[in-house]
């Protein structure tokens, strides 16, 4: 709840209804070789602020079995201090001890831009658990630490996730 509220207030400030169509980009480079497994949107009352969808190599969902991605598709302008705010409150949603995440949190600070209605974020996770975000299909960055990328996504494909009905059309359940 804590992170639609956050990301909610920032699609207001940032006044970007009119622009909210969302541009297709090609999907090639953070999916490649991947199959989707589902997808769902988020929406905070009669608006959807971004389109989230989970890629696997066949198709399936199994927890932690890479590679797998998770591309979210945003439909307003949302500052990336705001989506590392509404990440925090996800990761002390799920119990995750802060002196864990902080860390993390300094270095997306460095990596995630502001995003602009049509704008792609996607953390794709190879074979061997090595991970990679991208912006639009071009590589910026990954995270200094094994552990991230499970705990990233669990904020979408946790059990304990707050948006319950989001994890199951992602997971292929809904």
């Amino acid at each position: 709840m804590i992170i639609r509220t956050v990301i909610f207030a920032s699609v207001l400030l940032s006044s970007t209804f009119a622009g909210a169509s969302t541009t297709q980009h090609q999907q090639h480079g953070s999916i490649e070789g991947l199959q989707q497994v589902g997808s769902g949107e988020m929406n905070w009352f009669l608006l959807t602020v971004y389109q989230a969808s989970l890629f696997s190599d066949d198709g399936d969902y199994k927890s932690n079995d890479w590679p797998m991605a998770l591309q979210i598709t945003y439909h307003h302008d949302i500052k990336a201090e705001d989506l590392i705010t509404a990440t925090a409150e996800q990761w002390q949603h799920l119990n995750y001890q802060q002196s864990l995440f902080n860390d993390w949190l300094g270095q997306l600070e460095t990596l995630w831009p502001d995003v602009e209605a049509g704008d792609q974020l996607t953390l794709r996770v190879e074979q061997d658990g090595s991970h990679n975000f991208y912006h639009n299909q071009v590589p910026i960055g990954y995270i200094e630490d094994e552990r991230f990328a499970a705990a990233f996504l669990d904020i979408w494909l946790s059990e304990d996730t707050s948006e319950e009905k989001l994890r199951a059309k992602l997971i292929g359940e809904y």
